[in-house]
């Protein structure tokens, strides 16, 4: 009984390694694409890095389906490693490579996000402010939104190589300054206080001591005010300023000479600031 006869396999056409090189080529131009556009600044910094390196291994296997498609599998490398021989030739040469130099590829290529979180001391969003950023090249400014972000599009990880720096600005809450370090667009937190308030209030009174009634009151150059009712007195309450700050109040009305009066702040409450007004001709 003669042997069943094995039949060898011919040559591979070309257009089978053409295919699989094209089909390499257009996963690599995907997974690049992916990254870029629907993954880098769209997710928090760890959840982004684990991504890369999931795509980074896909983009391996594509880039080593070329190497095979083209040189049809005459790469090879081979040594030792922990007294350990490899031999690795074809597709997982290029496997090996692509990741491996990975490791040494920044990240972050292309633009990305940076958002601003800005939380009160009981850990909800601060609604409404401003935040200003300085980078080496510019300032840019962006509104805190009604969830307590401010979002920075359009940003080159190689301005943050150097520190910059934060202003964050709320009505009703203390100013923030800070100066920082970012490797990467990505997020972060700032919590604010709660601004404490300075209590002013007084008489309003003609050199005879008679009430003046309807007297703006306001500290120079600011939204803070008050106006003196029937009796002569004012109150109001202002923010953002501490025990040492000087200040300018200023009076008005028609009827008589406005007059400034410099006051600086020694406690929490300033009652006692009077002002005494000289009637202006008819």
């Amino acid at each position: 009984m003669n042997p069943p006869k094995i039949s060898k396999a011919g040559p591979v056409p070309i257009v089978v390694y053409i295919l699989i090189s094209a089909v390499g080529f257009l996963v690599s131009i995907f997974c690049v694409y992916y990254y870029l556009h629907s993954v880098q600044g769209n997710v928090a910094e760890q959840v982004g890095q684990q991504v890369f390196y999931l795509i980074l291994i896909l983009f391996g296997i594509s880039a080593s389906a070329i190497v095979f498609g083209v040189m049809n599998s005459v790469g090879t490398l081979r040594g030792e490693y922990s007294g350990t021989k490899y031999y690795l030739t074809g597709p997982a040469v290029g496997v090996v490579l692509v990741v491996v130099g990975g490791f040494w590829l920044p990240h972050s290529a292309g633009k990305g996000t940076l958002s601003i979180r800005v939380i009160n001391e009981r850990q909800l969003p601060v609604t409404g402010g401003k935040v200003v950023l300085y980078v080496s090249q510019y300032t840019r400014e962006q509104l805190i939104d009604n969830t307590g972000l401010a979002v920075f599009s359009d940003i080159n990880p190689e301005e943050l190589h150097d520190k910059i720096k934060l202003d964050i600005t709320s009505d009703g809450y203390t100013r923030q300054t800070l100066d920082t370090l970012l490797k990467n667009p990505g997020a972060i937190q700032i919590t604010l206080t709660a601004a404490k308030r300075i209590h002013i209030a007084g008489r309003v009174t003609d050199p005879d001591e008679m009430p003046i009634p309807d007297v703006v009151i306001m500290v120079d150059g600011t939204r803070f005010s008050g106006k003196s009712i029937t009796d002569g007195s004012y109150s109001f309450d202002i923010t953002d300023y501490a025990i040492g700050d000087v200040i300018d109040l200023v009076s008005s009305n028609k009827a008589y000479k406005d007059k400034t009066k410099s006051l600086k702040i020694d406690r929490q409450d300033m009652s006692n600031t009077d002002f005494v007004l000289q009637k202006l001709p008819h």
